[in-house]
């Protein structure tokens, strides 16, 4: 292939999931930045960008099954250009799971696609192979048909789009029932997290409409689900007018489960990321004096969304909450010890696949490792800052042992003064397809 030569014209969806996929697998972007990016840098119709979405989640939660299907039928996709590999997934992906698209459409594109930017040679290879797809029929979605003869960890593996690994320490850790929830959920939708702010007016007449709503599948305090996909009238001119945020239902569920309405200030949110939680917390009332996170680009999105929302701003420092912080910082805070510290630590995700599919190919067992040791460290510094009778409440979003019950066994173990009140996970059949771990800790 000429290195001058530009990729050919594609239909708009298949264009922008092909480049996101892309950025996505070969320069470890992350899967939202990356689709939110092309969106804002095309113009595209609105039809066309849930398209776009459908595809790239919907492509990036089964891609390892669906390259299992294609192997059938090539020797060695290794060898094929990486854009060729992802447009061949994708086709096949609309060809298994879209039925709205008909075959014909799926095969066209991606044919003409590879075979202008690639060959004629190449391109009738790719027609063939999504044609043998194509008459697999029902065969396509038989796991045993597929994965017949494999041991049961990699048969998982390959079904459900999941790293070996990942299976083989679920399989160790919870069992295989408990695993199978776990895994089915990685390859479903999220459903949509909504929360209303109270700090609004008229916020209780919105908050009691929105529940009223016949697609709102349910309610708890300000926090609102509905189904995957969906979404109320007026709800881009709410989120504008900062009436309402978008927040994971099970986020906010983990969050409730910590009782925020009893802790008591000062709060420091010492991993506050984006501001999720610490803006949730504010709305609510409760006194978060000092956020802190290791991304300037993370803090400058938490204090955007707090103008949105009209909510006055923690004092706020980019800093590692594993790295001791000097004391000219806390005079100027006017802080030493706080009663309750939020630590929501950096973490695997392994219980947000649905929402965050890519972070399956992310993650390694080193880089797990790593993640584990920076948990200790916050965990031992923070311990510090506690004042006596306050509380420390860690939060993960993952599904690992080593970074929930056992990293907190290890720091109880090391800590004195420190005792343990409660441990909350997300059950194994929550429906809310994501999955989170909660220890409340107090200091004596």
């Amino acid at each position: 292939m000429n290195p001058k030569k530009k990729d050919v014209l594609l239909p708009p969806a298949r264009a922008v999931a092909l480049e996101c996929v892309n950025e996505i697998l070969e320069h470890g972007q992350d899967l939202q930045a990356a689709l939110d990016a092309r969106l804002r840098s095309v113009r595209i119709s609105m039809v066309d960008a849930a398209l776009c979405t459908e595809l790239v989640y919907g492509y990036m939660r089964l891609k390892d099954r669906i390259a299992a299907l294609l192997s059938r039928f090539l020797k060695d996709d290794s060898k094929l250009p990486n854009k060729c590999r992802i447009a061949m997934g994708l086709a096949a992906y609309e060809m298994l799971y879209l039925d709205r698209i008909p075959v014909y459409a799926s095969v066209d594109w991606c044919v003409n696609y590879v075979k202008r930017q690639f060959s004629q040679g190449l391109g009738k290879l790719v027609n063939a192979v999504l044609r043998n797809l194509d008459r697999m029929g029902g065969e396509a979605h038989d796991m045993q048909a597929l994965t017949a003869g494999m041991p049961r960890s990699k048969q998982l593996a390959v079904w459900y789009s999941c790293p070996e690994w990942i299976v083989q320490m679920w399989l160790a850790a919870y069992g295989e029932e408990n695993t199978l929830a776990y895994l089915t959920a990685g390859i479903s939708s999220a459903p949509v997290g909504l929360r209303v702010n109270r700090t609004k007016p008229g916020a209780d007449t919105l908050i009691e409409e929105l529940a009223a709503h016949p697609d709102c599948l349910k309610r708890n305090g300000y926090s609102l689900l509905f189904p995957a996909g969906a979404a109320p009238v007026g709800m881009k001119s709410m989120l504008s007018e900062g009436q309402i945020s978008r927040q994971s239902f099970a986020s906010q569920e983990v969050l409730a489960v910590t009782e925020p309405e009893k802790w008591q200030g000062p709060v420091w949110d010492c991993c506050c990321g984006r501001g999720g939680k610490t803006i949730a917390l504010l709305e609510a009332g409760v006194p978060v004096r000092y956020a802190s996170d290791t991304s300037r680009e993370r803090l400058r999105g938490m204090r955007e969304e707090l103008e949105r929302l009209g909510i006055e701003p923690p004092f706020s420092l980019l800093r590692s909450a594993a790295d001791p912080v000097a004391p000219e910082v806390w005079e100027e805070v006017g802080e030493v010890a706080f009663r309750t510290i939020l630590a929501d630590v950096p973490c695997s995700g392994l219980g947000t696949l649905s929402r965050r599919p890519d972070a399956r190919y992310h993650r390694t067992p080193e880089g797990v490792r790593d993640l584990i040791a920076t948990q200790a460290a916050i965990l031992d510094n923070i311990a510090g800052h506690l004042a006596p009778g306050g509380r420390l409440i860690y939060v993960t979003c993952t599904v690992n042992p080593d970074e929930n019950e056992r990293q907190i066994a290890a720091f109880l173990e090391r800590t004195e003064g420190i005792r343990l009140e409660r441990e909350w996970q997300s059950p194994q059949d929550s429906p809310y397809m994501e999955f989170f771990y909660a220890a409340m800790l107090r200091r004596a």
